[in-house]
């Protein structure tokens, strides 16, 4: 062996011997009652808790194991936080290089219990670690340097491992819901110098039960992470109803772009109804804080509220839904979120035999909300909608119906959002009939023709336009019996201001002339009969009456078709005469 191999041999040896001692002197010295007794006066110092050990090993080449650790809550008896085993294993060689490499973390079975108590109180409030708090912030700004200095030591740690983590949380007021949770995490950290430069990946699992009045939600989902992006799968489970939350979030640590997708197989809102009713009466009406806040929502601009920057997309897809007995399939809502701007951009469903689709904007940024959009209806069954929607309207009014609007306005309460609507469009009800409606049975009293009150009709067409809180209708009917033409306005408040003109056919014709002597001089030369009306009062309650300026112009025509017929005969008569 040369000199050179005999000196690095004698090296190697001696830091060998280092070594070994180094670990003999932390195995003797650093016994478990000296370790405790450096650690629990300390930490219950800090915490203002009592905190108990079971176990500590402390080794140089081994590292720290903690065995059955608790803080206990301030009664001294139960625990607030606890933990079967906390492990940590780091290497040694890398702190030749300034570094610190911990290889692994693990933590077994952690417990923490939050709980507010009757008079708002949390269990952690009392914490002394959080009365610091506040001297240690006003010491950092006195100093005027920032409270994360750069680190003496590079820091890395391969592996962080949490198994069976549970968080309890319960609330004596049960304004929070009861809440058990079970959590396993997995994440690798490399720290650098400084926290500027942390980086860290990793996934959790978890799996809750809620308890709020009488809805017992489970949740359970999963979670994969980095400094930059969170992608997450979270599964809600409500007695018979199960919904999927899916999708991720980028860069939200700074300016967050959420992505949300919504699914489900089968919603059943009648039932999410009926289990919402079961909630705490504050969760119903917002609570008492809120309740003479009625008259202000409007005026609240819900933008600011929002993180800076936010942006958010995503759709949400429903096979089937089910509202008051309404079947809807194929649910469909494709939407955008940025700069306080909410774009719909294909809202869509198959219900009542038809589809309906629609499109909008929504500004968050100004008061009350703003929105313009369009909603077209094809082939839909009107007596399908309003066996469901309205009840007692499913046997005035049938027929397939057909509809283009378009719409912009402001607000989202009465009559602040009559006031600001705006529409415009077209619609068509086909193959159809009415019966008993108030208009249709305010105008057969009137003329004494009980068929008037339940027709039938080939086509009911027409336009409507809106603003200012009224409705410019234009609209035309075709029937067996009667053809309809109305051309007038409609408040949003009910109040009919709409001229009405009808044309009977013979058989009806007929019938009105052997009701009314002046009906012989309304009609044509086919012997049908035109006749003109005005509706006033309300579209629950409305008044028709006769236009009379218009049946005069009509009987003055007659007579005067009539004593031209009879001039012309009588000459006529004359010449034959002669």
């Amino acid at each position: 062996m040369g000199k050179l191999g005999k000196i690095l041999l004698l090296f190697l040896v001696f830091i060998c011997v280092i070594l070994a001692g180094l670990s003999l002197f932390v195995h003797f010295y650093l016994t478990e009652d000296r370790v405790k007794a450096l650690i629990i006066p300390q930490a219950e110092k800090t915490l203002g808790r009592t905190v108990q050990i079971a176990g500590i090993d402390a080794g140089l080449f081994s590292g720290i194991t903690v065995k059955d650790f608790r803080v206990k809550e301030a009664d001294g008896h139960t625990d607030f936080v606890s933990t079967k085993e906390f492990v940590l294993r780091y290497d040694f060689l890398p702190l030749l290089h300034k570094e610190i490499v911990v290889s692994k973390i693990y933590l077994d079975a952690p417990y923490v219990s939050v709980y507010r108590d009757k008079g708002g109180c949390f269990n952690f409030e009392t914490l002394a670690v959080l009365s610091d708090t506040q001297p240690e912030k006003q010491k950092s700004e006195n100093t005027g340097r920032p409270s994360s200095a750069s680190l003496p030591l590079a820091l890395t740690v391969n592996e962080v491992i949490v198994d069976n983590a549970q968080f309890v949380i319960r609330d004596a007021l049960k304004e929070i819901p009861d809440t058990d949770l079970k959590a396993d995490l997995k994440i690798s950290l490399d720290v650098g110098r400084d926290l500027a430069s942390l980086r860290y990946q990793g996934d959790l699992r978890f799996d809750a039960d809620t308890e709020y009045g009488k809805l017992r939600p489970h949740i359970f989902g999963k979670s994969d992470f980095d400094q930059d992006r969170l992608g997450y799968t979270v599964d809600v489970n409500l007695e018979e109803e199960q919904i999927r939350l899916s999708g991720e979030v980028k860069n939200y640590a700074k300016v967050p772009e959420v992505l949300l997708d919504v699914s489900s197989d089968s919603i059943n809102i009648d039932h999410l109804l009926v289990l919402a009713s079961g909630l705490p009466a504050e969760a119903q009406d917002g609570g008492k804080e809120n309740s003479g806040d009625v008259k202000t929502n409007s005026t609240t601009v819900p933008g600011p509220a929002l993180p800076p920057g936010l942006k958010a997309a995503g759709e949400v897809r429903i096979d089937q839904t089910l509202y008051r007995g309404l079947v809807l399939k194929d649910f469909l809502l494709q939407y955008g979120l940025d700069k306080g701007i909410l774009t719909v951009k294909d809202l869509s469903t198959r219900v009542a035999d038809g589809q309906v689709n629609s499109k909008m904007k929504v500004d968050i940024n100004r008061p009350g909300l703003a929105y313009d959009g369009q909603f077209d209806i094809k082939s839909v069954k009107v007596e399908g909608l309003l066996a469901s929607l309205a009840p007692k309207a499913k046997d005035m009014i049938s027929g397939t119906l057909q509809s283009q609007l378009t719409f912009s306005g402001a607000g989202i309460e009465w009559p602040k959002l009559g006031d600001a609507l705006i529409l415009d469009g077209t619609y068509g009800l086909h193959d159809g009939w009415v019966s008993n409606i108030p208009v249709t049975a305010a105008i057969a009293g009137l003329l004494g023709l009980d068929e008037l009150n339940n027709m039938s009709f080939e086509d009911l067409d027409g336009s409507i336009h809106i603003t200012d809180g009224q409705m410019d209708l234009d609209t035309q009917m075709t029937g067996k019996h009667v053809n309809a033409e109305a051309e007038g306005t409609v408040g949003l408040d009910g109040k009919l201001n709409l001229p009405v003109r009808l044309h009977f056919s013979p058989e009806l014709s007929e019938k009105l002339r052997k009701r009314a002597s002046v009906a012989k001089y309304l009609a044509d030369k086919t012997g049908e009969i035109d006749i003109s009306l005005k509706l006033a009062g309300t579209v629950t309650r409305p008044y028709p009456t006769l236009d009379t300026a218009g049946v005069q112009e009509q009987i003055k025509e007659a007579v005067r078709k009539k004593a031209i017929e009879e001039l012309g005969r009588a000459f006529s008569e004359e010449k034959k005469a002669k």
